[in-house]
């Protein structure tokens, strides 16, 4: 049975949330996983969980899965200390960081340790049958030209499949573009009736549901990130695409000691294919299947900092 994150008094009374009070002879810890996962423990958590758990043997803690439904979800639990490890999303981070800096991020994924080269592909997308609606056109053009049309964003809280693509079309339409709007709610909230930009907006919830929505023609374009648009790819028409960094797993450090935080972080960052767990680390892991590293991926640690240009782009909303 698929469990969901819900209401704060819906996982008092299932008993989920165990405290880390001193005195407390073992303490569970809950990893809340984004949407993406369609409810189901991946086989890359199914992993990650595994090593958090090896890191946490000598305090007698345990870590727990359980998948939320929504990204603000994620958000409002790590908040109330209803979850405690947020999975990656760097703007489901940057939002709960915002509204109190104890959550904090801890470590990313990325090619060779560099994490100046972690990052993702972020899409905006129509159907390849429109193709032809963007012959001779400059990629600024091709943006420009969606205007009154509908379009299809992934959730509110989502990095690529919101914050990003309204960045790119809040610089295109705003006041250092196209000078057709003045604010970024008008992108993604607002429609063409309203004041806005699009003539329909709807949310996929996550991202293959927003490629679901552009693949069958109920919006002229969207966003969504990475590989959730492979087994549609072939009827997709690209028609912007920007690097997003990767996403981090975070904390709220209200709810978790320094000495496990420290733990953790110290477990992941010495990771290697040959002292993790058997199916982490697989050659080609990466580019074959999202749910394991490639043989050449590290885990790095990282501090709010890196996440800066998130909160520049949340400071205009």
């Amino acid at each position: 049975m698929k469990k969901y994150l819900g209401l704060v008094l819906l996982l008092l009374l299932a008993g989920i949330f165990t405290g880390c009070q001193a005195g407390e002879e073992s303490v569970e810890y809950i990893f809340a996983s984004l949407p993406n996962d369609g409810g189901e423990m991946t086989d890359y958590s199914g992993y990650v969980i595994e090593e958090m758990n090896r890191a946490l043997e000598p305090f007698n803690a345990t870590v727990k899965y359980v998948a939320a439904d929504d990204y603000s979800v994620v958000s409002e639990s790590i908040l109330s200390g209803t979850a405690h490890i947020g999975t990656p999303s760097g703007a489901t981070y940057t939002k709960a960081h915002l509204e109190n800096p104890n959550v904090i991020p801890l470590f990313i994924q990325a090619p060779l340790g560099d994490k100046s080269i972690a990052g993702y592909p972020a899409y905006i997308a129509t159907h390849l049958d429109n193709q032809a609606d963007f012959d001779g056109m400059t990629p600024e053009e091709m943006i420009l030209s969606l205007e009154g049309k509908s379009f299809s964003f992934v959730s509110a809280t989502s990095t690529s499949g919101r914050l990003v693509p309204t960045t790119t079309l809040y610089n295109a339409f705003g006041p250092d573009g196209s000078g057709l709007i003045q604010d970024r709610n008008q992108v993604y909230e607002l429609t063409k009736a309203e004041g806005g930009l699009f003539e329909e907006i709807q949310f996929g919830g996550n991202h293959p549901g927003s490629v679901e929505l552009i693949a069958n023609k109920k919006v002229y374009a969207g966003a969504f990130c990475c590989a959730y648009g492979d087994e549609r790819w072939d009827e997709l028409f690209i028609i912007a695409q920007t690097l997003v960094p990767n996403g981090p797993f975070w904390v709220n450090k209200e709810f978790m000691p320094q000495e496990h935080i420290d733990a953790i972080v110290d477990h992941f960052v010495n990771l290697t294919p040959e002292n993790a767990v058997e199916g982490l680390f697989m050659e080609g892991g990466s580019d074959s299947d999202n749910s394991v590293l490639d043989l050449t991926d590290r885990f790095v640690a990282v501090d709010p900092s890196y996440y800066e240009f998130l909160e520049v782009m949340y400071a205009g909303e």
